[in-house]
């Protein structure tokens, strides 16, 4: 398994309608209830937002992303960064098993 920090950078001159982003929400929502997601949230500037994810490779994270509503839309960038977790809380240990 890898392990991957996504930035969400949001495109200021594209306006976010409501239906997007409830969409966004939707697609989020689901990626958390399937397990590939640990967290996500928005940047305390609001200027997007910030994932942890896992997947079996980078492929799959990038085709997960390019078919969030809110990339479709032109309203999100993103940003990958792949990581290897060394120490974890433990009860996040579960979702980081390899």
């Amino acid at each position: 398994m890898k392990y991957f920090i996504i930035e969400g950078k949001l495109n200021t001159t594209v306006e976010i309608d409501e239906s997007v982003m409830n969409a966004h929400i939707a697609y989020s929502q689901k990626a958390i209830e399937k397990g590939v997601t640990l967290i996500t949230g928005l940047k305390e500037d609001m200027s997007g937002g910030v994932l942890i994810m896992k997947a079996n490779s980078l492929e799959e994270i990038e085709n997960y992303l390019n078919s969030d509503p809110l990339k479709t839309a032109g309203s999100q960038e993103y940003r990958i960064l792949e990581f290897t977790p060394h120490y974890t809380l433990p009860q996040t240990n579960e979702w980081f098993e390899r």
